[in-house]
């Protein structure tokens, strides 16, 4: 039933207008109407008015029957409204007016709404007696009403994403639950003591100390470093890591457990160091491990309710123990200050806990100690609940980026620990899945700070951060939860030498990344005797316009050679890449890093190398799960919009090469499988005489290889016999330039091909012709024939060269 209302729609609603019109449903608002109006008086207007219409929306819910305002506090300006609410049961439920676990038909719910709600949630109570083992309860003293988590969040995103009517549904659907004992699903996992409301944090690795549980029960201590705040209420809070070094806390090394200093004079900031407990429960004399199966909201306030939750538990006697050596430790121990002792109760629960393989429970309190007594006030001692936040992981990591893939990280290895490779490693890390190996030659200068993923100190000598690239970028690494090696050593120097090869890339590891921007790396991995992990190329052009990302195929083929010469092919096909590519060009200058030094670099701000290096990362990422491609190697181009915003990535599928040794010559060629079946249906074309036309592609003196991208159609004055082949002349020069021009001379002629009718090598008019073709230029070529046994080739050089695939 929805509450009548006299005023037009238009007026804002008021509390007198809402308590004026009577509805015999609803006894609303009666000690409210009978003068209490007054006590809020103060609070009218807009404050007023939210708080109605939220009235109004309870007013209207068909499972709540009674409003009921109890009053306002002229403290803390709250109002105070009772509503009852009618959770649906079964009949025979309602007929005795409860659920058997003691739900009530008509509950009781009191909402307390805060002088700044709807910026805040109203606070929301169930009265005393309700039963609090029925799970998901907020914390709070055993003396104050129980709090119902209705929601797995911060109740206020729920108030401010669908507004308080959403938070009316999920109170009555928590009390249907909790009436029908579903609020815990065994088949979801078992809901943990909801301690995401507490001040004080403790980050403890879960895994390891679960791992510590046996069936005997016990304890083990730790170190635990930790941060004191000062409030300038008074108040203080804690925040500290327990760390998996075992401390062995006695009377002699007490002092060295335990201290406290000031990072500066003045700080509200204390740094210390203590001792973290952890217990675990036992087993009863049955031989039957214990489980706690009820659950219980976190109440505990001090030490003698502290043991009563470890007796719960099943570990009060380990408890005991524990507390029992540390008095005699700090019996003998003179110092006057009071530090945190974090104690970490562990409850074996009946199933697993909601996301995790264990069923062990970590409950974590902090306690203050000093000397000599351990605990000053005995059983009175406040304790303070605390909670849990994992530690850094690889799991933790994965889960939190979406990564439900459980398989272990594979290695890699990261080449070049400049501005892309680190935010590429950094984003990876982040997401658990870190390289083992960073290689780099360079050192951080303060220029690199403008870009570089990582981030200098603020000391005002920043050696610090003028180190080693590659171990800077491992220091964070090993930060993020992995674990990896610098290598400061030059890549190719590396891969010049068999033994630093062997090191610096195992074959086990999964792939390589380079991301150094280096023309010269980038044909040292192509021409390289060493066996490397897949090559995965990661580098930007035209003012970080354009991304290029290159995957080497399986067993390395294609190369990383063989897709950048098919990515300098797709650029003359596409016209937006041509005009940031070739047109635009990059902004690539020697900028003034110091008086008198340079640096040779692309003006770029770190934000477009981010926009480029995450979806780098993501696909890195992606391929870890899904797998290398195993039907060739891929060319991905990511260009920026005209909107400077939006990125655009398309992908390539570039298949296996042919790839032609030349023997005699330490020479290769590398054939695409475009150029291969141009080549092939051309002399398919011509099955009686010998026919050929014109290579395209590129040459690498470094990796001595020559790259056939395409072939051009012989001149239309070429003649065909069964004896020769001659290439004509009519038009060639024009469509060579044609070619050359439209890709920016990265591709370019590398001489002519022609079949022979049968499987053999050159003939004696080929080795005239290349020598003829040696004389002709100093640069490197070729005569390559194609014959029905497989293609064989001929160095254009001085001395004449056979080889055969």
């Amino acid at each position: 039933a929805v509450l009548p209302c006299a005023i037009s729609t238009s007026i804002c609603l008021n509390l007198e207008t809402i308590c004026s019109a009577p509805n015999p449903r609803f006894p609303i608002f009666s000690s409210f109407c009978q003068g209490q109006f007054s006590q809020i008086d103060r609070y009218k207007k807009s404050r007023q008015v939210t708080v109605t219409r939220a009235l109004r929306l309870a007013a209207s819910h068909p499972a709540i029957s009674n409003i009921e305002v109890l009053g306002a506090g002229d403290e803390d300006g709250e109002i105070a409204v009772r509503i009852v609410v009618h959770p649906s049961l079964p009949n025979a439920w309602l007929a005795d007016g409860r659920s058997p676990n003691g739900v009530l038909a008509r509950e009781p719910v009191d909402l307390f709404f805060p002088r700044n709600f709807p910026l805040a949630p109203p606070s929301i109570f169930l009265r005393n007696d309700f039963d609090r083992s029925l799970a998901h309860f907020n914390g709070g003293r055993p003396d104050w009403p129980p709090v119902p988590c209705i929601y797995d969040g911060p109740l206020i995103e729920l108030l401010q994403a669908q507004g308080f009517l959403a938070v009316l549904n999920q109170l009555v659907v928590w009390l249907e639950n909790a009436a029908m004992e579903t609020l815990i699903d065994p088949k979801q996992g078992w809901e943990p003591v909801r301690r995401d409301t507490l001040d004080d944090v403790a980050v403890a690795d879960a895994a390891y100390l679960r791992s510590l549980v046996t069936r005997d029960g016990g304890h083990a201590a730790f170190g635990f470093e930790y941060l004191r705040w000062s409030r300038s209420n008074g108040s203080t809070e804690f925040i500290g890591e327990l760390n998996k070094t075992p401390a062995k806390p006695n009377p002699e090394n007490i002092g060295d457990l335990f201290g406290e200093h000031l990072p500066r004079k003045g700080s509200k900031i204390t740094f210390g160091r203590s001792v973290g407990l952890f217990v675990w429960p036992g087993k009863r004399p049955s031989g039957e491990p214990i489980i706690a199966d009820r659950y219980t909201p976190e109440t505990v306030t001090d030490i003698e309710s502290l043991k009563a939750r470890a007796e719960e538990y099943g570990c009060l006697e380990s408890l005991q123990s524990a507390l029992g050596w540390l008095h005699r430790c700090f019996g003998t121990y003179r110092g006057g200050k009071r530090f945190p002792l974090l104690i970490i109760l562990a409850a074996r629960r009946p199933f697993n806990l909601i996301k995790t393989s264990s069923p062990i429970e970590l409950c974590p309190y902090i306690v203050e100690v000093s000397a000599p007594n351990l605990l000053a006030d005995g059983d009175r001692t406040p304790v303070r609940p605390t909670a849990h936040r994992h530690a850094i992981s690889v799991p933790m990591l994965r889960e939190l980026s979406g990564d439900d893939d459980h398989s272990p990280s594979l290695p890699w290895i990261q080449v070049g620990a400049g501005s892309l490779g680190s935010k590429i490693s950094i984003h990876l890390s982040r997401a658990g899945r870190a390289p083992t190996i960073v290689i780099d030659k360079a050192n951080l200068l303060p220029h690199n700070a403008a870009r570089h993923a990582l981030l200098p100190g603020t000391d005002g000598i920043q050696l610090g951060w003028m180190g080693g690239k590659a171990t800077a970028l491992k220091s964070a690494i090993d930060g993020l939860g992995g674990k990896a090696e610098a290598i400061d050593d030059n890549v190719i120097s590396i891969l010049g030498e068999p033994a630093k090869a062997k090191h610096a890339f195992p074959r086990r590891h999964w792939a390589t990344v380079n991301s150094t921007a280096s023309l010269i790396v980038r044909e040292a991995f192509a021409s390289t005797e060493a066996q490397i992990p897949c090559v995965i190329e990661t580098s930007l052009f035209a003012d970080g316009h354009v991304g290029l990302a290159t995957v080497e195929g399986p067993d390395r083929n294609p190369n990383t050679g063989d897709l950048i010469t098919q990515a300098y092919a797709l650029i003359a096909e596409r016209a937006d890449l041509r005009d940031l590519m070739w047109k635009r060009g990059s902004n690539l200058l020697r900028r003034n890093v110091g008086e008198g030094c340079g640096s040779a670099t692309m003006a770029i701000s770190d934000s477009r190398i981010s926009m480029m290096a995450a979806p780098m990362a993501e696909q890195i990422a992606k391929m870890q799960t899904t797998g290398l491609p195993n039907g060739g190697g891929i060319i991905q181009w990511g260009v920026v919009g005209t909107d400077g915003l939006s990125v655009l990535w398309t992908s390539y599928v570039i298949y296996p090469t042919v790839v032609l040794t030349i023997d005699g010559s330490d020479w290769q060629v590398r054939i695409s499988k475009k150029a291969d079946e141009k080549m092939t249906a051309e002399v398919a074309r011509w099955p009686a005489v010998e026919t050929g036309g014109v290579m395209v592609g590129r040459v690498s003196e470094a990796a001595r290889t020559f790259y056939i991208e395409d072939v051009l159609p012989a001149p239309e004055d070429s003649t065909r016999s069964a004896m020769e082949f001659v290439l004509g002349t009519k038009g060639l020069r024009k469509v060579l330039d044609s070619y050359v021009a439209g890709h920016s001379a990265s591709l370019y002629c590398l001489g002519t091909w022609h079949s022979h009718l049968r499987t053999s090598g050159p003939s004696p008019l080929d080795r005239a012709t290349a020598r003829a073709i040696a004389l002709a230029g100093p640069n490197p070529s070729f005569l390559l024939i194609h014959t029905p046994g497989g293609y064989r080739a001929t160095m254009a050089e001085t001395s004449l060269v056979v080889g055969a695939i």
